[in-house]
């Protein structure tokens, strides 16, 4: 009878554990969320490899060989490798650089755009980081008959910071023993690293972050610019959408000002953490015209 209740109790203590970690898992954001799932995937990976090296002295493992992007595999039928490849690090110093980068980058990020700009910045700078990997190894004869496989989120973290700095360039970042630094000046030595760094060693990586940074620049400035109107196909849809829009009634007063207050909070808080400077002027704008109202 005691062994029961020894293993009741410590079955409860185990829901009870695994209840805690799924509403913990509810209240984080989609940065946590991806550091979670990096992390989860880096622990599988090296218990992977642990095993296959007690069994064939194999340091790699089948993980890495079918979840990376390798120059030598058939593209056309492993082409799920250009996500998953970014989910996997090479080592613990590998997967702690990009981790700080991509909780700092990443939570700023979501201070002005929602978590679904945020997911499709990761996977496409994933995806074009594997992309221009790719190409630069079929392409560039300095890498002909190299055998080489990508690995790492550090393409998709260069998008998100290129994203965010082509959005707001003037923010200042503090950093001990320097002081503030322009977000576009943090930016641009990255990506200049990147370019000179590839001759000399992880040639692939840095590649990486130059197709990263290509479609992080690109969906800011050309996808998700509201003030780009040649992205609208023609005057006479723009009417149409205005039209439907006035008549459907789609949003409450009360919708508008909730969003309006979130658009003030928002601005407050950008002031609060970096100084009424690196608004810009629409921001400007908008906040002299509320308190006028």
């Amino acid at each position: 009878m005691s062994d029961f209740f020894v293993d009741y109790s410590i079955l409860s203590m185990i829901m009870s554990l695994l209840n805690q970690i799924k509403e913990k898992i509810k209240t984080v954001n989609s940065i946590e969320r991806l550091i979670y799932a990096i992390i989860t995937v880096f622990i599988v990976q090296n218990l992977a490899g642990t095993f296959s090296f007690f069994q064939n002295k194999y340091v790699g493992n089948f993980i890495v060989d079918y979840f990376s992007l390798a120059v030598s595999s058939n593209f056309l039928i492993k082409s799920y490798t250009l996500i998953t490849y970014s989910f996997l690090h090479g080592g613990f110093i590998h997967l702690i650089f990009n981790l700080i980068m991509l909780y700092y980058i990443g939570n700023l990020f979501l201070d002005y755009f929602d978590k679904k700009k945020l997911l499709i910045y990761f996977f496409l700078g994933s995806i074009f980081g594997g992309l221009f990997f790719i190409l630069s190894y079929n392409y560039f004869k300095v890498f002909e008959n190299e055998n080489a496989y990508l690995v790492g989120a550090s393409a998709s973290i260069t998008a998100i910071m290129v994203g965010l700095a082509a959005y707001i360039p003037n923010y200042e970042m503090n950093f001990r023993f320097i002081g503030f630094v322009k977000l576009w000046i943090l930016t641009v030595v990255w990506v200049f690293l990147s370019f000179i760094l590839i001759p000399n060693g992880n040639a692939g990586g840095q590649i990486a972050h130059l197709g990263g940074a290509f479609i992080g620049f690109v969906l800011t400035k050309y996808i998700f610019n509201e003030n780009k109107s040649k992205f609208t196909f023609n005057k006479v849809k723009q009417t149409n959408l205005k039209t439907v829009y006035k008549t459907t009634n789609f949003y409450s007063n009360y919708q508008k000002e909730k969003i309006k207050q979130r658009k003030i909070d928002r601005l407050l808080d950008k002031i609060s953490k970096s100084g009424y400077e690196v608004l810009s002027d629409d921001e400007k704008s908008f906040l002299d015209s509320v308190s006028k109202n």
